[in-house]
């Protein structure tokens, strides 16, 4: 008990209070216990206050840019003033509880550590806010800049703002000199980069795909052996899922030295078919499925009517060649597949109709 030292001369009214009040507990009295239990509640009570706040701010924004905030934004805003409001109203009354030296600091370490928690998030929720209003405005511009730019950046500053609020703790909890922490990093620098080359060459990729912005995410790219359509893109990896519904995380690297082939930013997506007849089929019925064929085509407006070819092609030893080629307008893999259904149904129907017959029919698709 006598390790504790008063931080001050203890308040006239404190001995006026009943002898129960006075006594110790763990070198506390009991009303300096009370008074941290009315302070813990004081706390929770100011939080909910300081959330009602942001609400009817976040409310009042809503009116005049409806749907730039998301849920997830929104919630963390309200959390986070909520938490600062909370342990900032605990300040003024730390004082009048007059706790012994020791206990008082570790008391004002927690609420300094929680203050810094505090700024952190609303630093936090605050970039968060403008990333959203910025990805909302962009949606109407660049699509490409909201699925890329604004994901990326946002990640890149709030590990940033992570470092930041880690320095303030070193330097406010444990007395850290945070200038000779920065100059000792400085030094060494090469040492780190040298032991963490990979991790130096990922956040060169991710520069990489910030300024060069091969693809977004949403894009259907295709990388080496590797095809799929992008759903994350990190500082470190980006991440794939394939057509089998498997996640592949890509280092940033690899996107350094690799060709990355984005089928999502195709104008118009090529079908090319090779239907193979058979000599015994008169030319007549062939021209008669061609020309029907080409009128199919040319009546699909997502088709382009300057590229249609239906033509024959090729003559071998066996079979001749009708190739089927067109370039057609579709933003998604499955949207591709849906037209190229309804060209092979078509043929398929054609066939029947006129009675050509194919020798052993090969059909191959080819990037445009």
């Amino acid at each position: 008990m006598n390790s504790f030292l008063s931080n001050g001369e203890t308040p006239d009214w404190v001995n006026d209070l009943p002898e129960t009040f006075q006594r110790h507990f763990w070198g506390v009295h009991v009303w300096q216990w009370i008074g941290l239990v009315l302070l813990v509640f004081i706390a929770w009570v100011s939080m909910q206050v300081g959330r009602g706040i942001a609400v009817r701010i976040m409310k009042t924004r809503d009116k005049y840019f409806p749907g730039e905030i998301s849920p997830d934004t929104n919630r963390a805003a309200r959390r986070a003033a909520g938490l600062l409001t909370g342990v900032l109203i605990c300040y003024p009354f730390t004082g009048p509880l007059d706790l012994p030296a020791k206990f008082d600091r570790g008391v004002l370490m927690v609420l300094e550590a929680m203050t810094i928690v505090a700024f952190t998030l609303v630093a936090y929720a605050i970039w968060d806010t403008m990333c959203d209003s910025m990805a909302a405005r962009a949606a109407g511009v660049s699509a490409r800049a909201e699925r890329l730019l604004v994901p990326l950046t946002r990640k890149f500053i709030r590990s940033l703002i992570f470092i930041i609020a880690c320095f303030v703790a070193m330097s406010t909890l444990f007395n850290v000199n945070v200038a000779a922490v920065i100059a000792s990093l400085g030094l060494g620098g090469i040492v780190v980069a040298l032991a963490a080359k990979d991790s130096v060459e990922n956040i060169i990729g991710s520069v990489t795909i910030l300024f060069d912005m091969p693809f977004a995410i949403g894009d259907f790219i295709k990388i080496d052996k590797i095809e799929g359509t992008v759903e994350e893109i990190n500082l470190r990896s980006t991440k794939i899922r394939t057509p089998e519904n498997t996640v592949i995380n890509l280092p940033n690297s690899n996107l350094i030295r690799a060709s990355v082939e984005n089928v999502s930013a195709r104008k118009y997506r090529r079908q090319k078919i090779n239907l193979r007849v058979t000599y015994d089929t008169p030319p007549e019925k062939v021209n008669a499925l061609c020309a029907e064929l080409r009128t199919f085509l040319l009546a699909d407006e997502r088709v382009d009517a300057e590229r249609v070819v239906v033509n024959l092609n090729e003559m071998d030893d066996v079979a001749m060649t009708v190739l089927v080629q067109c370039h057609v307008v579709a933003d998604t893999h499955p949207a591709e597949m849906e037209i190229r259904h309804l060209i092979l149904e078509e043929i398929a129907r054609l066939r029947i109709k006129h009675g050509v017959f194919f020798y052993p029919v090969g059909i191959r698709r080819h990037p445009s």
